[in-house]
C-alpha cells in the first residue's frame, strides 16, 4: 500500500473509554477528523456516542460513526443485518444523518485463530451482507476497518466475496516504529492495494483527552 505523505490528514477514533473530550482543545491540536465508536451487535450504544458526536461537530471536527461487528456472538447472515439495522437507528439518532465523513464497519472479532468459530468464507460473507444492506439502505459508503494481522488470519480474505470487499474504502491497522520521514506503509493485503484511513498507532497524546488515543493518517478525498 502507499506510504504515508505529509498531505494526509490526522485524525482520532475514541469510544466511552477515553472518558470526557474537550474537542475544542483536540480541534486546536490540528485534529482533521474524528472517528466515534457508536454502536456494537445488535443492541449495545456507546454510552459516549451522542456526547462526543455533539461536542466534535460544535467543535467544527467532521466526525464519523465506526460499528464494532460481532459475527463471534451473531454468526447468521440474518444477525448482519439486525447489526447493521442497529448501526443505522443510532447514526441517525446522534447525527441526524449518517456522519461527515464514511460510516465504518470494524472487523476484528473472532480472533485468535485457535478460538475462532467462523470460517473466513462465511465471515466474508457476513460482512458482504452487513455492507449490501446497510448501503442499499442508506445510500451510503461504508468503509472497513481491520488490521493487517487480521486479514492474514483469514487466508488473506480469499473468497469470492473479498472481491467485494476490496471495493470497499479501507481503514487500516497497523504500527510501525515509525511513519516519518514518510518512508512506512503497510504491506498489500486481501486484495487492496491503498488505505484510505491507516491506524498507525495505538498510543497517542492528543490535547483534550486524558490518557491515550488511536492516531491516524487518511487522505485528503476523506473530506471530499
Amino acid at each position: 500500500m502507499q506510504s504515508a505523505s505529509p498531505r494526509d490528514l490526522h485524525g482520532i477514533d475514541v469510544s466511552h473509554w477515553q472518558g470526557k473530550i474537550t474537542w475544542k482543545a483536540v480541534k486546536g491540536d490540528n485534529m482533521d477528523f474524528a472517528y466515534l465508536k457508536a454502536t456494537e451487535g445488535t443492541t449495545w450504544v456507546d454510552p459516549k456516542f451522542l456526547d462526543n458526536a455533539r461536542g466534535a461537530r460544535h467543535a467544527g471536527i467532521p466526525v464519523g460513526a465506526y460499528h464494532f461487528a460481532r459475527p463471534d456472538l451473531n454468526q447468521t447472515l440474518k444477525d448482519a443485518v439486525a447489526e447493521a439495522q442497529h448501526f443505522i437507528k443510532t447514526q441517525q439518532q446522534g447525527f441526524g444523518n449518517f456522519g461527515d465523513i464514511y460510516p465504518v464497519l470494524d472487523l476484528e472479532k473472532p480472533f485468535p485463530q485457535n478460538n475462532k468459530n467462523v470460517s473466513a468464507s462465511h465471515l466474508l460473507s457476513w460482512v458482504d451482507t452487513f455492507r449490501s444492506y446497510f448501503e442499499s439502505e442508506t445510500g451510503h459508503t461504508l468503509m472497513l476497518y481491520t488490521g493487517i494481522f487480521f486479514i492474514r488470519e483469514y487466508n488473506n480474505f480469499k473468497h469470492p466475496a473479498s472481491s467485494y470487499l476490496s471495493e470497499m474504502p479501507l481503514w487500516i491497522a497497523l504500527y510501525p516504529k515509525s511513519v516519518s520521514p514518510y518512508n512506512a506503509s503497510p504491506p498489500d493485503a486481501g486484495n487492496w492495494n491503498r488505505w484510505t484511513v491507516w491506524q498507525y498507532a495505538d498510543n497517542g497524546q492528543v490535547k483534550g483527552i486524558d490518557g491515550k488515543v488511536d492516531l491516524n493518517r487518511a487522505l485528503p478525498k476523506l473530506l471530499s
